[in-house]
Parts: C-alpha cells; sequence; structure tokens
C-alpha cells in the first residue's frame, strides 16, 4: 500500500454545497461521506459498505456517473495523471489541482470547493475492501480502456475520515483566479508519517 495525498472537487451553486457545508466536512468530524449513505440509500455500516463494493458498480462509478453517482457507495478523488506523446517523445503531467478545480467550478461557472486529503491506497486490485482506495489510473492495476483515466482518479470506499482531510479551499466560479476565496485548515488533521520496515528496540 502507499499513502496517496488527493483532492476532492465538490460542486457549489444551485443544489450544490455551500461553503459553510464545504467548511463543515472538518467541523462535524465526519468527513467525506460516499453518495450512497449521504443521499440515504441504505444505512451506514460494515455490512452495506462490503455489499456493494463489486466491480460492477466501480465500473458504474467512473463510467455510468450521471446514472450512478447519486447512490454510489465510491469517492471520486483526483490525484494526477500523466499522458505519453508518442508523436513528441514527451509525458504531459495532469494536475490533480486543475481536474479538481474545473469539476468543483464546472469550468468556472459557478463556486466550488477543493478538499485535500490522504487515502491508504493499493498496488493491486482490492474493489471489496473498504479501507484500501483503488488507484483507477494506474494502468497497471486496470488496463481496460477509459475515458476518464486522465483524470487521475483514486477510488476511496464509504468515506475518508476528517482527520484525513487537511484543508479545504472554497472558490468562487465567477472569478477565474489562482487563489480560493477561503481557506480552512483542519486543527484536527493527522499527517501520515513516512513508513519504514524499521522497528525500533523497546
Amino acid at each position: 500500500m502507499i499513502i496517496q495525498k488527493c483532492v476532492k472537487g465538490i460542486g457549489g451553486g444551485y443544489g450544490g454545497i455551500t461553503q459553510t457545508g464545504a467548511f463543515d466536512l472538518i467541523h462535524s468530524s465526519i468527513g467525506i461521506v460516499a453518495n450512497r449513505w449521504r443521499n440515504g440509500h441504505g444505512t451506514f455500516s460494515t455490512a452495506d459498505i462490503a455489499a456493494h463494493l463489486t466491480e460492477t458498480n466501480l465500473d458504474r462509478h467512473i463510467h455510468d456517473f450521471p446514472a450512478y453517482g447519486g447512490r454510489t457507495p465510491f469517492i471520486s478523488l483526483a490525484s494526477g495523471a500523466v499522458r505519453r506523446d508518442t508523436v513528441a517523445w514527451d509525458n504531459e503531467d495532469y494536475s490533480a489541482i486543475d481536474t479538481a478545480l474545473d469539476f468543483a467550478t464546472d469550468n468556472w461557472s459557478r463556486s466550488g470547493a477543493l478538499v485535500y486529503c490522504w487515502v491508504l491506497t493499493g498496488v493491486n486490485a482490492a474493489v471489496e475492501n473498504h479501507m484500501v482506495a483503488e488507484s483507477v489510473r494506474d494502468l497497471l492495476i486496470y488496463r481496460r480502456w477509459s475515458r476518464y483515466q486522465l483524470e487521475g482518479e483514486v477510488t476511496a470506499k464509504g468515506w475518508v475520515p476528517s482527520n484525513q482531510i487537511e484543508r479545504v479551499e472554497w472558490w468562487d466560479g465567477s472569478i477565474d483566479t489562482r487563489d480560493p476565496v477561503a481557506t480552512l485548515w483542519n486543527p484536527g488533521y493527522t499527517e501520515p508519517a513516512r513508513l519504514s520496515n524499521l522497528r525500533d528496540l523497546f
């Protein structure tokens, strides 16, 4: 496993999240909850999470989000991607922040939030394991062609706890700038420690 830092873009505007609601992801100590339970489509329990973590549902989350997104048990997080240009012999970076910001503001047509967080991410597919996010952008793991691969998605399951959220930024979609309107840093954030296989004496 690796610890992957990610950004979640959440759209505001009519029917979307408000600045207060975005900051409540930290204040409420709940964090980000998948739409299935946020929208009341099931009981938020380990049994219900396990029953809906299937490859079919993951595929629908990625490729049929307009129809399935309101009841998905998965959470899309942007973590960046790289596109290989074989003609120019070059690699082009796709920024996670730009991807999340475009989604949150719908190309600067509304306000929205960026949520900076981290998740434990597997180096192999483990859809049924709710503790490990899926790196669906990784072509060594998910080899099926996807038009969304360059969005650089890492897919969390069930929820992202608030102590894994570093900060929330609020962006005004009417102002195309590179600065958020407001930022809330999480005082309860737990920075993941660098891991090693060395155990000290005790």
